[in-house]
């Protein structure tokens, strides 16, 4: 699976995912823009760094849309829904995770940017994943903030899609 952070205007964005065992799926416009970290690359960081296989983007790997993906290429049809619901139901345990670490991770990114002044730390058991991917966003957020508008920073998910039996 490979999802594209698309750099659609001046404060605009959209992630497209490509897939190879169920249809393209995007979101446009995606919430939370930032010149330096949009609000869906950290999700992307932090469960591919974490290992956080069943989040927003696991989910869209097992066929679903996380709620917030539209197919590319097929028409939402109410067929295709009820498949995503299925697919949807059926995975994404842990996106209640990501969201928490999506939002302690970039929180922390902006205070060791200094453009937060006022430290908290993460919940404990969110510490140690939160500092592991502080490397890594600094990289991301390199590449986007020099990114023009019109370019995508292209990343691959590290785990192969799965493909989930659901009754008809």
């Amino acid at each position: 699976m490979r999802v594209s952070f698309h750099k659609t205007g001046p404060r605009r964005y959209g992630v497209r995912v490509r897939r190879e065992h169920a249809s393209d799926v995007e979101m446009h416009p995606a919430p939370a823009y930032d010149d330096w970290l949009p609000h869906d690359l950290v999700h992307f960081v932090v469960e591919r760094d974490t290992g956080l296989r069943d989040g927003i983007f696991g989910q869209l790997a097992a066929g679903g849309d996380a709620h917030t993906f539209v197919p590319i290429d097929e028409q939402r049809t109410r067929r295709w829904a009820r498949r995503s619901d299925r697919r949807n139901a059926s995975s994404g345990t842990g996106i209640e995770r990501s969201e928490r670490l999506a939002a302690a991770a970039q929180y922390r990114w902006n205070v060791r940017a200094g453009r937060y002044h006022v430290d908290v730390p993460p919940d404990p058991d969110l510490a140690p994943d939160v500092e592991s991917v502080q490397a890594t966003l600094d990289e991301v957020a390199e590449a986007w903030h020099a990114l023009p508008v019109g370019e995508a920073l292209d990343l691959a998910w590290p785990w192969p899609e799965r493909r989930r039996r659901t009754s008809a």
